[in-house]
């Protein structure tokens, strides 16, 4: 009876070793678009997010307004708001933030003092979408990205021990690693977001690198990284990146996946010696990781893309494409 309990407590340990072992299959696969407005007329379209029931895309270089709102299902642009220019209310080299919060994008201009909010549902309704700051809050508003009310995470200082520093509800905390954990050096990220769960996601885009964080009461803690093994080097203590492998142009959340928008970095390596604009270096693939950390998918989204965006309502990914001019397109992954 002893040598039968033994025996299967051995088969027991093997196949639970043997499904710990065995690796993650990944689906390489290419995806069909949907286009949602061929009309993107820009020099270069800026950042995207998905706001509710609308896609909303900066235009850096617009000469009027710089920030094009359009209906999520259909693609129809609906309204620009954000106006060009130096009186005002106006803006020189105008931003806005990556979340939309309490119906509203944070926005600010670069070579100017405006600051203030960019409302979509007075946009619709035919309103003055923009409310500046006013004296309390140009006071008390802290210099970050707002992730959601009252949620704030912006950079440290090089050298700093943690590489984030945040203010949530009021209160101030640092947290998280450096790309590169030798050097304290900050190289460029990306966050995304979801204010529901309270992940946040983090990437490089001057070396392969990505991160998820789990909001808990006032800090983040880090639940898994994966750290660059190629695309660097250091040099003097500090980190010089590699131009011909470069890093993560582009990230978001969905339902099921965290996509990150990079090329091939072993197989798609750039000649560095080109200067300029190379739609070469733009990337067609998208890297579905699980919210454990584990690649599980590679889609090749069939044309090049420069912007995405989506959230966790669906698994479906909006994108500024090239093909061969600029256009607004839908994917489901």
């Amino acid at each position: 009876m002893k040598g039968s309990r033994m025996y299967l407590y051995g088969l027991f340990l093997a196949a639970l070793f043997g499904c710990q072992s065995k690796p993650t299959e990944v689906v390489r696969e290419k995806a069909t678009c949907q286009v949602l407005d061929d009309e993107i007329m820009t020099r270069m379209p800026g950042s995207i997010a998905v706001a509710g029931d609308y896609l909303v895309w900066e235009d850096p270089f617009a000469s009027d307004y710089f920030v094009n709102v359009h209906d999520i299902a259909t693609g129809k642009l609906l309204g620009k708001m954000g106006k060009v220019g130096q009186g005002p209310s106006e803006f020189v080299t105008g931003g806005i933030s990556s979340r939309y919060v309490n119906h509203r994008f944070f926005a600010s201009d670069v070579n100017g003092n405006t600051r203030g909010f960019l409302s979509i549902d007075s946009l619709l309704a035919g309103k003055e979408p923009f409310t500046p700051l006013n004296a309390e809050e140009r006071k008390t508003r802290p210099e970050m990205n707002e992730l959601q009310k009252d949620v704030f995470v912006g950079y440290t200082e090089d050298e700093e021990e943690h590489h984030f520093k945040a203010n949530i509800y009021g209160k101030e905390s640092t947290f998280g690693n450096y790309p590169v954990k030798e050097v304290r050096q900050h190289i460029g990220t990306y966050l995304a977001y979801d204010s529901i769960s309270g992940m946040l996601a983090c990437c490089s885009f001057s070396v392969p690198y990505l991160a998820l964080y789990q909001k808990e009461g006032d800090t983040f803690k880090l639940r898994w990284e994966k750290e660059p093994e190629i695309g660097y080097e250091i040099s003097r203590g500090r980190i010089v990146p590699d131009e011909s492998i470069g890093g993560v142009t582009g990230l978001s959340l969905c339902k099921d996946y965290i996509v990150s928008l990079h090329r091939d970095w072993e197989n798609e390596r750039l000649d560095k010696s080109i200067t300029g604009r190379d739609e070469r270096q733009i990337p067609h693939l998208v890297y579905l990781y699980d919210y454990e950390g584990n690649l599980v998918k590679v889609v090749d989204l069939g044309m090049r893309v420069l912007r995405i965006a989506s959230d966790r309502r669906s698994n479906t990914l909006y994108a500024l494409g090239l093909n061969p001019d600029y256009m607004l397109v839908k994917y489901e992954l």
